[in-house]
Order: C-alpha cells, then structure tokens, then sequence
C-alpha cells in the first residue's frame, strides 16, 4: 500500500501498526481531518438535538405539568414513533443561607468558619425524606436547576409503545 496517498476514509481499512509508519506529517495531517469531521459532526448532533427539542419540548412541559413535576422522563407518541424526554433535576444549594441555618442550630462553640472554608451538601434523596418541619427550615437555601433536556425518537416496531 502506498502511504504517501491514504485519504481518512482509507484509514479504518489500515491495520494501526501500517499507519503507524506514516510520516509524523502525514499522521497530523489525518489526524486534524478527523478532527475537523468531528468538530462537524457536533455541530450537526446539536443543529438536529436542538431542533427535536423545538418540536416536542411543549409537548413535554404539557405532560410534566399534567403530572405536577417540573423534570423527570415522560413519554408520548408521535404517529408511529414513541417520544421520550428526559429533563434531568439539577438542586443546588445557596452556602450562604445554609451557612445561616447551620449558624443559627449551633448556638455555642467555636465558629468553624474562622478556620476552615465549608460547603455544605445536601442529598436530594436524604432531603426529600426529611419530615416537612425539617425541610421547611431549608427550603429558603434550596435552589432547583434543570439540565438540558433531552429526547430519544423510537420506532414504535422496535419496542416502543404507545403510552
């Protein structure tokens, strides 16, 4: 094979060990192609992930609403193809209304914050089994963000169902 004209569709046809003794140019010269396919084909994921958002990201909002929850996966149909959205929970924590909640349940002692930085974690799971009273008393420091919702397009014939 003559290595001096391997084009990147040649390359996955080529064992490593023969691309190996390509010139370190040639390799860079390969290697930014792929990248810049790459680079490409991102581009394009997002172009078309943002645009399954604009067609159902309604239709979703609706049936979370119907449901009383602001995330979480549902599911519907769209002829044919089942439609899935999942909108990942994301909680945060305000450290410095917590800093004033751990404050003001340490009534005595030393304060820690003279002598160390702290950030104060809560699990979701933990926090939403606490009793009401518990919780209310943390509520003013828990700030809910969302993720990026995302969408999965099955054919109804490939396990999908109508829900």
């Amino acid at each position: 094979m003559n290595l001096e004209k391997v084009n990147l569709q040649d390359v996955p046809n080529i064992p490593i060990g023969t691309l190996s003794k390509m010139s370190p140019e040639q390799l860079l010269c390969l290697q930014e192609q792929a990248l810049q396919h790459l680079q490409k084909a991102k581009m394009l994921k997002d172009w078309l992930d943002n645009s399954i958002a604009l067609k159902y990201r309604d239709i979703a909002s609706n049936l979370r609403k119907i449901d009383s929850k602001d995330t979480g996966t549902v599911h519907f149909t769209d002829g044919d193809f089942k439609i899935t959205s999942v909108l990942a929970k994301k909680v945060d924590w305000d450290q410095e209304k917590l800093k004033d909640v751990v404050t003001a349940i340490r009534k005595h002692g030393d304060n820690p914050d003279e002598y160390v930085e702290s950030s104060y974690r809560i699990s979701e799971t933990k926090y939403t089994s606490w009793p009401e009273h518990i919780k209310n008393i943390f509520k003013p420091a828990r700030v809910l963000k969302t993720g990026a919702e995302s969408f999965k397009i099955q054919p109804l014939a490939e396990g999908g169902r109508h829900e």
